[in-house]
């Protein structure tokens, strides 16, 4: 556990290290200590890395912001729009592009990582801020709306809407489903790519507000607020495999090969699970 002075928060994996959104900057952290920062206004909402760079929201000037990698300068500043200012929200890479909830009445933007040009404008249903691509697929959720959007980006057309329970929010596509937090429920809900028929529900506690969630390595991995630092899922039976941590308030969570990292902005940490804490 490493103390990040500020407000750390999402979390993005560049090999064996990570980005993490704080105040005013992105910052770069092995698990030896952080490395660098960068600037931003107001950098806000889960990242994306790929095509060389770092992709950040930024809540206060409502753009997509491109951080090369190589050099960690800000490369590309992109008027995108973010649909929600709060921060709740997130950008995916995916079938060659990036995309973001831009517009709170109902828009996700597509942009060309090439000449970060924006490709397209899809509509989609109103408060629509969270986004996940897998399984050949766009998947996004409006938490006013309670429902799972399937998007193809082949068309850039909304294909399927799938109801869900109270707020879904944070989602993650893999290990051959669609997962959402249910946040309002205290429920994760999977659902069938091919079907969009929710195929079963794991109750996990009163409330998942706000949460993360990724999946990988066999096991749907889950952030909570309350009871624990996070959960893992077994994506076949739905049985929660383990509790693990102390409660630490909210905060983000990401899978990798070696270990999970995760953030807690209430208490100023960030933190690596080796494999052999992730079960106990």
């Amino acid at each position: 556990m490493q103390s990040v002075p500020g407000f750390a928060d999402f979390i993005a994996i560049n090999d064996a290290t990570v980005w993490v959104t704080n105040k005013g900057r992105v910052e770069h952290w092995s698990r030896n200590g952080k490395l660098s920062e960068v600037a931003m206004h107001h950098p806000c909402g889960a990242m994306a890395v790929g095509f060389g760079s770092l992709w950040v929201a930024d809540c206060a000037d409502n753009t997509l912001n491109r951080i090369d990698l190589k050099n960690e300068k800000l490369s590309a500043v992109i008027n995108t729009g973010i649909a929600n200012p709060r921060g709740e929200t997130n950008v995916v890479i995916g079938d060659g592009s990036v995309w973001v909830a831009s517009n709170r009445s109902g828009s996700i933007t597509r942009i060309n990582p090439h000449d970060n040009s924006i490709s397209s404008v899809i509509r989609v249903d109103a408060d629509t801020y969270y986004l996940s691509f897998g399984l050949k697929f766009l998947w996004a959720t409006t938490p006013t709306g309670r429902e799972l959007e399937k998007i193809d980006p082949r068309t850039n057309t909304l294909v399927q809407r799938i109801p869900l329970g109270r707020d879904p929010g944070f989602l993650v596509a893999g290990e051959n489903a669609v997962w959402v937090q249910e946040q309002a429920d205290g429920t994760v809900a999977r659902i069938s790519p091919e079907t969009g028929k929710v195929t079963g529900r794991v109750k996990v506690s009163d409330t998942l507000k706000y949460g993360d969630i990724d999946a990988g390595g066999g096991n749907i991995w889950l952030r909570t607020t309350t009871g624990q630092t996070y959960v893992v899922i077994d994506p076949e039976t739905l049985d929660i495999l383990a509790r693990v941590g102390k409660e630490s308030g909210s905060g983000a969570l990401r899978y990798t090969s070696s270990g999970i990292w995760t953030t807690s902005h209430d208490i100023h940490t960030l933190s690596w699970w080796s494999p052999a804490t992730l079960r106990h």
